[in-house]
């Protein structure tokens, strides 16, 4: 079923940036979670920049979370 699959929405380098739009979506009522932070934390010599910091969403809210993160950086310029 198409609405239980999750994916990959984007792959950061920065697992501060990460953290940050995580947090956005969490408090905009969309569920996700993060991979690959650990090991960069863990492992200082873990080179984020080839396996990137994943942020995972469901697969039904791609759409909503495009508009929602254009929409939330539009004001941001404000």
């Amino acid at each position: 079923m198409m609405e239980d699959k999750i994916v990959v929405y984007k792959t950061f380098e920065n697992p501060m940036e990460a953290n940050i739009v995580k947090a956005r979506l969490l408090d905009a009522g969309f569920e996700c979670f993060l991979t690959g932070e650990n090991a960069a934390l863990v492992y200082p010599v873990f080179d984020v920049s080839i396996s990137g910091v994943q942020l995972h969403v469901f697969e039904k809210d791609v759409h909503a979370i495009d508009q929602f993160l254009t929409e939330d950086e539009a004001l941001e310029g404000l």
